[in-house]
């Protein structure tokens, strides 16, 4: 959009060459007048009374020509004249399609666009590091702004109607199976369990723990059912009548060392029968999950409680407001998450870029066919809102913004009307005068 003192150097510029396509009118009528007048005494000045003649008709017709493309010649309403004001809606209309049809091409658009390498200079730029000074800082700071944007409530609505309508019992399921054989196939249950029996040790060498545990093992033993007695009561049973009706510290000392000897020894033993119970269980679990309708009632039935529970809604939206308060203060710091993250994002992207060309290759690829989907989808809406934007231009605003951009280019069509008119004039005359001959 041009600025006003642009506007205003238009504006002089146009005045200028009116003027001068003026003055040629007004100097080619003084001519003429003159070789009128001189003529019986000058008869040579019949060339100039005939180019001045033609010179006048040719600067009045472009004349005519030209106002009337943009008003009513001397304000007659001549048909077919001011006729951009009154052509103003046809005249959007075909400018929007001819944007749309000669300059909104989906696919040479999108070719242009891959062959730019836009995720190669973009990625260039975000890893220089005056870039990553004055902008990733900026960007992380934005990103709590943006996550204020979506509400806690809103939050734990969707996720739970997610849940609702995306997952069923089987589903859920077999998701989880899913989940089983990949944490086996990794060996991540194996790590899971050492780490689990590890920390159980640390509980059973701390003294406290070890303090609390006596005192659960004596208070478990001096309970012994009457009727009935199960394994477990029995050995109880056995327990309390070997050591005199009661479990001392010694003895319950002995069990929880007795149990970390055990833990020690499932530890050091990739063989021992701990590990395969274990990877017995979890392919059972595993088949009953993928398999068994009745652990899929059981997930549904779960799942329809979880996801229409108030708690959980509340849970969920306080979680989501918690994190956004951390995330606030987060970004705050010197060595934020958060820009940690955006920065090993980056790096791992440069190191993608560096050791796999055909990455960003194929990231150009999805770029450019985004670009053209969207052209594609949009481009009739873009044709649409240029014609409507003309459409709604004042007509004096129309004329002004034409006879600006193309005004001046208009007025040689007069300079050259008046010169070449005249020049067809003394040639014309000259054959008249040849024909006599």
């Amino acid at each position: 959009m041009p600025t006003p003192a642009s506007a205003n150097r238009q504006r002089q510029r146009l005045w200028r060459m009116r003027t001068i396509a003026t003055a040629l009118l007004l100097l080619a009528c003084g001519l003429f007048i003159f070789s009128c007048l001189k003529i019986s005494q000058y008869p040579a000045l019949a060339y100039l009374k005939a180019f001045t003649e033609a010179a006048m008709v040719g600067a009045l017709a472009d004349w005519f020509a030209v106002t009337a493309l943009f008003r009513h010649p001397l304000g007659i309403p001549i048909p077919h004249t001011a006729i951009l004001p009154q052509k103003q809606d046809r005249i959007a209309e075909e400018m929007g399609r001819f944007i749309e049809h000669n300059f909104l091409l989906d696919k040479t658009i999108a070719r242009k666009i891959f062959y730019l390498h836009p995720s190669t200079k973009a990625l260039d730029w975000l890893n220089q590091p005056q870039t990553q000074l004055q902008w990733l800082s900026f960007i992380t700071r934005q990103i709590p702004i943006l996550l204020h944007t979506v509400k806690g409530k809103d939050i734990a609505r969707f996720s739970t109607q997610l849940v609702n309508n995306q997952y069923s019992g089987t589903k859920i399921g077999r998701t989880l199976a899913t989940i089983l054989v990949l944490t086996r196939k990794q060996n991540i249950d194996t790590i899971l369990l050492r780490a689990l029996l590890r920390q159980l040790r640390r509980w059973l060498h701390d003294e406290q723990t070890r303090a609390i545990l006596e005192q659960s093992l004596l208070q478990w033993v001096g309970k012994i059912e009457k009727s009935d007695p199960n394994s477990w009561d029995r050995l109880k049973a056995s327990l309390k009548i070997n050591l005199t009706a009661r479990i001392d510290d010694w003895a319950a000392n002995k069990v929880l060392n007795w149990a970390d000897s055990y833990i020690q020894a499932i530890l050091t033993s990739p063989t021992h029968p701990f590990w395969r119970a274990c990877r017995k269980q979890i392919l059972y679990t595993e088949r009953q999950l993928q398999r068994n309708p009745r652990w899929h009632k059981r997930l549904d039935a779960c799942r329809h409680k979880l996801t229409n529970s108030t708690d959980l809604l509340h849970s969920l939206s306080e979680l989501w407001e918690k994190f956004l308060i951390w995330s606030e203060s987060d970004v705050q710091r010197s060595n934020s998450w958060w820009q940690q993250q955006i920065n090993h994002l980056l790096s791992h992207l440069q190191q993608q870029a560096q050791q796999y060309p055909r990455f960003m290759q194929a990231l150009d690829i999805q770029i450019s066919q985004c670009t053209r989907s969207a052209i594609t989808q949009y481009k009739h809406r873009v044709a649409q809102f240029i014609a409507d934007k003309v459409k709604s231009w004042d007509d004096k605003q129309m004329i002004d913004k034409i006879e600006l951009s193309i005004g001046r280019d208009l007025q040689f069509i007069r300079i050259n009307g008046t010169v070449v008119g005249g020049c067809i004039g003394v040639l014309i005359y000259i054959l008249a005068q040849w024909l006599k001959i």
